[in-house]
């Protein structure tokens, strides 16, 4: 592949992608065709809610899983793109809105709108290999409005990058006897229902229900913290190595076993009969339906599939887990070039912005010189060590997926590690600094101490003397280092319990 093409095709998927792509020199990127096809009628990917009227219950999935209440549970410094912060007055912990119009900004700001096309889903994408390289056919169904705007593009390119996001496919657990439970609601109360956190809307609904809340992850602690002061009685179905959520009415039970016609019936063998509602937040599926069967043969999607990343001959998906790929982002499947598919956004647990940043960096780097990338040998080498060093620390690497662990700690050297890989390379100057800023490391680990901070500013009425004047990057920094102090002395005095913490997370 050569470094400096005459004409190439790039179908992008997130803004941090299409930025990076468009901040390389003009000679670098001459001749080249950038777009992304967006499926949604704006920027903001999760946190676009839903258009008016849209249905939010099953069987159809929604948009989003957005909620009215949702608010970040990070402060919204840790979130952003690089030199790129919120407006002056943002709530530290901003509801949806905000974030929303961060990502339209954004676009705006760095002139990416020529380049989206809004309201184009991506239906197919499938490699034709031409060696010594190849390109993708690809086919998208414009949406523009009434029937006579909807109309299907087929194009190819040279060049794919996935940026898909995580929450669309609900993971819902397959457990015995739902139906009969279902179909067996008691005279006089409402209609029993399982529901996943992707289709939950409104608290309200649940008031003075019976309801089941199942999970500790983001979406499980938001729902019990809002619904449990409504309902008659909310539990919250946990592992035995997860917590309640603080702050929420609600009594503990272990892992659902089965249901029958009458109960739930609990991994310890207690029941419960009188339940109307299971909320589940148990989590997604990562699916790609358009590298996938049927609509394409690029993504080999098996839930419990026989190979691994050193055997598979092809991109393998376990719905966690896409291998093999070099640092979650460019596929080593034999069939395809290592530039001709890459990935934004995979990792979790992270700051996404920041992170898409960095790796769309290096994808952007890549793809105007591919030999900027070790062999694939090598590549998949690392791939394979990381993976052995997660089972040296107890972890299956094929159910963690895309996770990065140790706290904060990995999230943060993964994206030095991209960075600093162009360094070495020559592609960016070496300014002997991290990429992840000190105050980033520090100020994202000490989340739950900031919202419980930024809760009593709120209670006390202190928004404004707080963010008065703080508009630059060091300036957001030093009022979340002094808001940690002022809420780490309080605590000292006080204890951690006296402040209520129902900020609606992620």
């Amino acid at each position: 592949m050569g470094t400096t093409p005459s004409h190439r095709r790039l179908r992008s998927g997130g803004l941090a992608a299409l930025k990076t792509l468009l901040d390389l020199p003009e000679e670098t990127r001459a001749g080249w065709e950038i777009v992304l096809f967006e499926q949604r009628r704006s920027v903001g990917g999760v946190w676009l809610p839903d258009p008016p009227g849209a249905p939010t219950g099953p069987p159809e999935l929604p948009e989003t899983p957005l909620y009215p209440l949702l608010h970040v549970n990070t402060p919204h410094p840790t979130m952003t793109y690089p030199n790129f912060t919120f407006p002056p007055g943002t709530a530290l912990f901003p509801g949806w809105a905000a974030l929303q119009q961060y990502h339209e900004d954004f676009a705006v700001h760095y002139n990416l709108t020529p380049h989206i096309r809004l309201n184009h889903t991506v239906v197919s994408a499938n490699w034709h290999s031409h060696p010594p390289e190849g390109d993708w056919h690809v086919e998208v169904h414009a949406h523009l409005g009434g029937a006579e705007d909807e109309y299907v593009l087929r194009r190819t390119f040279d060049h794919l990058i996935v940026a898909n996001g995580h929450n669309h496919y609900p993971c819902v657990p397959a457990w015995n006897g739902t139906e009969e439970w279902l179909a067996n609601t008691p005279l006089g109360r409402p209609q029993r229902e399982i529901l996943h956190s992707i289709y939950y809307r409104e608290p309200q609904k649940y008031a003075g229900q019976n309801v089941v809340i199942v999970g500790a992850g983001a979406s499980g602690r938001d729902i019990a913290l809002q619904v449990s002061p409504l309902a008659r009685v909310a539990y919250q179905s946990i592992s035995d190595d997860k917590d309640t959520t603080p702050g929420a009415q609600v009594i503990r039970k272990p892992r659902i076993s089965h249901f029958t016609s009458d109960a739930i019936v609990f991994a310890d063998g207690t029941t419960l009969s009188d339940i109307d509602t299971v909320l589940l937040g148990t989590g997604y599926e990562n699916r790609v339906p358009f590298l996938s069967a049927p609509h394409a043969s690029t993504l080999h999607t098996d839930p419990a599939p026989t190979v691994n990343s050193s055997t598979a001959r092809a991109l393998t998906n376990n719905l966690h887990y896409i291998f093999p790929l070099h640092k979650h982002i460019f596929s080593l499947a034999p069939e395809l070039p290592p530039t001709a598919l890459a990935f934004v956004g995979l990792p979790v647990l992270i700051a996404n912005c920041p992170s898409d940043n960095a790796q769309g960096m290096l994808i952007a780097h890549a793809l105007a010189n591919a030999s900027l990338l070790p062999p694939r040998e090598d590549m998949l080498a690392e791939l394979l060590a990381r993976e052995d060093s997660l089972r040296g620390r107890g972890y299956d690497p094929y159910l963690i997926g895309h996770r990065l662990l140790d706290g904060d700690t990995e999230a943060q050297d993964y994206q030095d590690g991209l960075v600093e890989f162009l360094k070495k390379r020559g592609v960016l100057p070496d300014d002997g600094k991290k990429y992840v800023e000190p105050w980033r490391r520090t100020a994202r680990p000490a989340s739950m101490l900031l919202a419980r901070a930024w809760k009593r500013v709120e209670v006390l009425g202190e928004q404004s003397r707080w963010l008065e004047g703080v508009q630059t990057e060091d300036e957001w920094a030093d009022l979340m280092a002094r808001m940690a102090d002022w809420q780490r002395e309080w605590e000292e005095e006080h204890g951690e319990a006296a402040v209520a913490l129902d900020f609606h997370v992620e």
